[in-house]
């Protein structure tokens, strides 16, 4: 298995390290990638600086990304994580996509942070850059990430063919480090939708939210059987409530710090997880997200 981890320079990827090491992902090949993000300094005339204070301004940017990578590297090897390190150079969220395609990464992790100081390249608005366009799977950990033990998260699904692909993908990488996966799936019928379902299936006799809920109930028992077969310990919950509203209660009830769902979802009772969940979970919870591509 393949992985990626961009590194800054403000020390904001502890987080991600943390994440990435006790999820265990088994025989994992793992690359710290610090981008230098040359930003010319503003002049009122528009001139570019001359050539040697840019050369040094390139070349201490190289630096400190060489030490960030270094000092990652160690903090990485006491979680038992072994790691080579790069320095590149270019536009941040690009160059670290284009990287992660080169080196045919199975996952890219970055930490966020809300924190918008210079030094710290992956914020809210960053991450969500590169979740939409990377092609790869993408772990996002954000503060207050736990130091050790195993990890417990939220599985949130609409069952969709998009999520059944993306619960395979979730398998091929196998993370030994989860203890629990609880899987949520929420559903609202509209009216418009209650109505399409009756005219089509009029023997339901207007029962449509029962017969939603025993469609989804056995879809979820099958993931369960499907997800214990690998090893994993795992319950599930119906909630008829909105999507942002019955992951975010399950995520505290269960006290999970990690949330994981699929990039994207299609169609009635599989139209979950469209781009405005999963960017609402990515920048506006507090709760790390793993959101799975169906490679």
């Amino acid at each position: 298995m393949r992985s990626v981890i961009g590194i800054d320079t403000g020390g904001t990827y502890e987080p991600v390290i943390r994440l990435f090491a006790r999820l265990k992902f088994p025989n994992a090949e793992t690359t710290l990638l610090n981008v230098a993000d040359l930003v010319l300094p503003y002049t009122s005339f528009a001139m570019p600086p001359t050539v040697e204070p840019m050369n040094q301004i390139v070349e201490g940017l190289r630096q400190a990304g060489e030490n960030a990578v270094a000092e990652a590297a160690k903090l990485a090897a006491t979680y038992g994580v072994s790691t080579k390190q790069e320095v590149q150079s270019g536009p941040s969220v690009l160059t670290l996509l284009d990287r992660a395609d080169e080196l045919k990464a199975d996952v890219l992790a970055v930490a966020s942070t809300r924190k918008g100081t210079i030094a710290t390249m992956f914020t809210g608005s960053m991450s969500r850059s590169i979740v939409t366009g990377s092609r790869h799977t993408v772990l996002v950990a954000k503060e207050g990430v736990r130091d050790q033990g195993p990890v417990e998260a939220v599985l949130a699904t609409d069952h969709s063919p998009y999520m059944e692909r993306a619960v395979d993908r979730f398998l091929s990488l196998a993370p030994k480090g989860i203890s629990k996966l609880h899987i949520v799936t929420a559903y609202e019928v509209s009216d418009k939708e209650a109505t399409l379902l009756h005219a089509n299936l009029p023997a339901l006799d207007g029962h449509i939210e029962q017969w939603i809920e025993g469609k989804l109930r056995e879809k979820s028992e099958a993931l369960v059987g499907k997800l214990s077969q690998h090893g994993y310990d795992a319950d599930y919950e119906l909630s008829a409530s909105r999507p942002n509203d019955a992951i975010s209660d399950a995520m505290e009830r269960t006290g999970s710090e990690l949330l994981i769902l699929g990039a994207q979802g299609h169609g009635f009772l599989d139209r979950l997880f469209v781009g405005s969940v999963s960017f609402h979970q990515l920048v506006g919870e507090p709760y790390s997200v793993l959101i799975l591509r169906d490679q």
